[in-house]
């Protein structure tokens, strides 16, 4: 038998305390060799996106999207961009600049009539939410007969909606009124306001901001209901044939936005302040209200609303 003195105890524990530091080394060399033989995780596909409004509405869900991340939960990496009007919204995609983006039903319309390769995969407000209002020296609707209404650029759902609320009230507005393009809904606000236009057509967040300054509310077809793809998301068939599961992952994207949009009301109402730039509290609580109960869970887009 041989006895070991305290010395060789010393040496052999730290000759095993070296086998298992080089052991150890050797396990991270061959994980770290396993990380890097393994391909990382595909990055983030870059996409451009629109929305045609800064009134704090119907396009607030693209900017949920954004805000949320929900975009980047589903590996898109969304650059999110403005583009004033639904017609514009749709030469854009048309053009190829935007592949998937929000747009209104007369500019689809318009654009499929032409050959345009453009479709309707959402809607998520199907009825014509406008209201016409006026200044308050006009206390009638035949008051507006040779006013001057301020309008969006031809082919617009605002446009669309001043000729229809005009025709509600039975004027014909090629001979009964003049009418002006202002250009967005915050613009024609401002040019009612100023007494450039006597009239215009406006949202709910507009109406809101109406009634706050006084002017009466001269045809009310938010009340009707009438079907119409105010607003939606828009692509080409181009698109869809050549990424099916981009198109599909923003549209869970956008799905997941409106969710977020109906069940979490404060959340919401901070991004809506935050792109359309207004604090007043009042103004988009009426917003959210509306379009919380307009915009659907399932944003199919309406068929009724295009025939």
């Amino acid at each position: 038998m041989v006895w070991l003195g305290s010395h060789d105890l010393i040496d052999a524990n730290c000759l095993e305390v070296k086998m298992n530091v080089m052991r150890f080394a050797k396990i991270l060399v061959w994980v770290a060799l396993f990380f890097a033989a393994v391909p990382p995780f595909a990055a983030a596909q870059k996409i451009n996106t629109s929305y045609i409004s800064i009134t704090p509405g119907s396009s607030s869900v693209i900017w949920v999207a954004k805000e949320t991340r929900l975009f980047e939960k589903h590996g898109l990496d969304a650059t999110v961009i403005f583009i004033s009007g639904s017609v514009r919204g749709i030469q854009a995609i048309l053009a190829g600049e935007i592949p998937i983006g929000e747009g209104g039903g007369p500019g689809l319309t318009s654009a499929r009539l032409a050959g345009g390769d453009v479709v309707a995969i959402a809607g998520n407000v199907n009825v014509l939410p406008y209201y016409l209002v006026s200044h308050p020296s006009i206390k009638k609707a035949e008051d507006l007969k040779g006013k001057l209404g301020g309008t969006h650029i031809a082919g617009t759902t605002a446009e669309f909606a001043v000729k229809m609320g005009l025709k509600k009230i039975g004027l014909e507005p090629a001979k009964d009124v003049n009418l002006r393009v202002i250009g967005g809904a915050i613009d024609r606000m401002i040019a009612l306001q100023k007494g450039i236009v006597q009239f215009t057509v406006v949202t709910e967040a507009g109406k809101a901001m109406a009634e706050k300054l006084g002017y009466p509310t001269v045809v009310d077809m938010a009340g009707l209901e009438i079907p119409f793809p105010q607003n939606g998301v828009y692509t080409s068939t181009k698109l869809i044939r050549d990424n099916p599961d981009m198109v599909r992952r923003y549209m869970r994207a956008y799905t997941e936005a409106i969710h977020f949009f109906k069940t979490r009301k404060e959340d919401t109402i901070k991004i809506m302040s935050k792109y359309s730039r207004l604090e007043d509290r009042k103004l988009l609580d009426q917003s959210w209200d509306w379009h919380a109960k307009f915009i659907p869970e399932a944003p199919y887009a309406p068929v009724e609303g295009y025939q």
